[in-house]
């Protein structure tokens, strides 16, 4: 209750009407008693005021020149009274007598008996103020008010809070494919939900649309992480019932960590809601992009067999996601949903050539794409390192001469080059010829249809002694998983290989020093 909204009154006279007025008075809000007075200190309203804590006197004066005084109510009955009152009340204060008074009598008798109604209507009114009437959420309007106070309590208490900005995805063309009256259920039901997936300490507003702001108290990223997910699971559950493609994305501020006000800290949830969106994370605390630096990968390495005389003979670098959490199609598709695929893709190159060159790697196979081969300044081959560029033969096929010209370039600089996942897809035979490979890998696929085909098998065999003209070094079988496929392998005349079966992927541990 602010202080300009405050009407303060002081009541003249004690008997029956002071005490209706005083009565009534006392329990409506944005109304404050300055005080009662009458000649008589055992008059009902002056008994009742001590009861209430509320100032009794019979000091006329000291009451009607309070100078905080609004209205003077006076109900003694002394027809001298008013003019009295008139003469040494300040001038803002409004006086009610005589006439007046009386219709006050009759009005204040009414609001007695309609106080408790008054009550309630108030209540409701202030729930309605503070509430949306959809979902039954509490409303923007009031969220300013209640995360003040939930900052404040937070500093008192010494811990942390967490803001949730969360986006139903994709709502709006459900609303329009689906129709409002469901889009409308299924709001009322992620309501519901979302105050079952969380703590009665937690607080929940109806930002917008389909945007909801959820206030975790003494947060931690962990209890984030996990109250996300919980509310996520839950938003997932709604959908299928309802036989909709449902989910929510989350983005996350914490306080005081990433802002000391409500507007930083609504502004960084927004930004970090982007983020979660764009990249397809779901949840996101802070506004830290995805990194584009070394930290972005975690560099693998599977390595390569000579079948005859089992040995190793190289490694494939590959790229993995540093946390774990993804596989590499999906963190690279969060980086071209934010328009930095080829940056990342540049990064994996030159990080993949310094870690072979840490661990002294002697052979490395490096996917690249040719067009961020044409694109990037030539990088300087480390020494004493045989780098072999995979590279795909379909990217070739409508700028042979293009390719040929990026591939002498790289070459100059002591690369060399091996067409990738061979028998994928179109099979440029000119572009082989032409480029000269020192090595071709097959691609997976390709060898499980001749495991599955004798007459297949036959004509790639055929094939494969056909390009042993054209690669100067040899064939590499890619993805073998099992003896049968092995078998295979060898029968095609191939004697290099890669796959789970032979060597998973992994990071190559720094040695230890010897000890001393």
């Amino acid at each position: 209750m602010s202080e300009e909204t405050v009407i303060r009154i002081a009541i003249i006279g004690a008997g029956r009407g002071g005490l209706a007025l005083l009565q009534c008075f006392s329990e409506i809000p944005d109304i404050q008693i300055s005080g009662i007075a009458d000649t008589n200190q055992d008059a009902p309203g002056m008994q009742e005021a001590k009861r209430l804590g509320i100032l009794s006197t019979t000091r006329l004066l000291d009451l009607i020149t309070q100078p905080d005084v609004d209205l003077i109510l006076e109900v003694t009955g002394d027809p001298d009274m008013p003019a009295f009152i008139l003469g040494h009340k300040k001038k803002s204060a409004e006086l009610f007598s005589g006439a007046e008074a009386k219709l006050l009598w009759r009005l204040v008798q009414n609001m007695i008996r309609q106080n408790r109604q008054i009550r309630s209507l108030m209540e409701q009114i202030k729930s309605e103020a503070m509430r949306d009437t959809l979902t039954g959420l509490y409303n923007r309007r009031y969220f300013d008010h209640r995360a003040e106070e939930e900052i404040i309590r937070a500093d008192r208490g010494k811990h942390a809070l967490a803001f949730m900005l969360c986006d139903l995805d994709d709502f709006k063309s459900l609303n329009e494919a689906k129709g409002r009256q469901l889009g409308d259920e299924i709001l009322k039901a992620v309501a519901t939900d979302m105050k079952q997936s969380t703590r009665g300490s937690d607080l929940i507003f109806r930002w917008g649309g389909d945007e909801v702001v959820v206030v975790l108290s003494k947060a931690t990223r962990e209890g984030v992480l996990i109250a996300a997910e919980r509310i996520r699971k839950g938003i997932r559950k709604i959908g299928k019932k309802a036989a909709v493609p449902l989910d929510l994305s989350i983005g996350v501020s914490l306080y005081p960590d990433h802002g000391d006000n409500l507007d930083k800290l609504i502004h960084l949830a927004d930004r970090a809601l982007y983020i979660a969106k764009k990249g397809g994370e779901k949840i996101h605390i802070g506004d830290e992009g995805y990194p584009l630096n070394e930290t972005a990968i975690k560099v693998v390495f599977q390595p390569i067999i000579d079948l005859r005389t089992k040995q190793v003979i190289g490694s494939e670098a590959l790229t993995r996601d540093p946390k774990g959490k993804l596989n590499v199609f999906d963190l690279f598709r969060r980086y071209h949903t934010i328009g930095q695929l080829n940056e990342l893709k540049r990064i994996c190159f030159s990080t993949q050539l310094k870690a072979a060159e840490e661990h002294k790697i002697e052979r490395l196979f490096v996917n690249i794409d040719s067009d961020i081969l044409s694109r990037m300044d030539s990088v300087p081959k480390p020494p004493g390192i045989d780098v072999i560029l995979e590279i795909s033969e379909a990217e070739a096929l409508h700028s042979v001469e293009k390719h040929l010209q990026m591939a002498d370039k790289w070459r100059g600089k002591g690369f060399k080059f091996a067409i990738d996942d061979f028998g994928a897809g179109f099979i440029s035979l000119p572009f082989v010829a032409q480029l000269m490979p020192d090595y071709i890998k097959i691609d997976r696929m390709t060898t499980l249809q001749a495991v599955s085909s004798k007459k297949f098998r036959k004509f790639l065999k055929n094939l494969i002694a056909a390009l042993q003209e054209y690669v100067t070094v040899g064939m590499v079988a890619e993805g073998i998983e099992t003896e049968e496929e092995l078998e295979v392998v060898r029968d095609l005349g191939i004697y290099l290989a890669q796959g789970y079966l032979l060597g998973k992927p992994k990071a190559i541990k720094p040695s230890r020093p010897p000890k001393k």
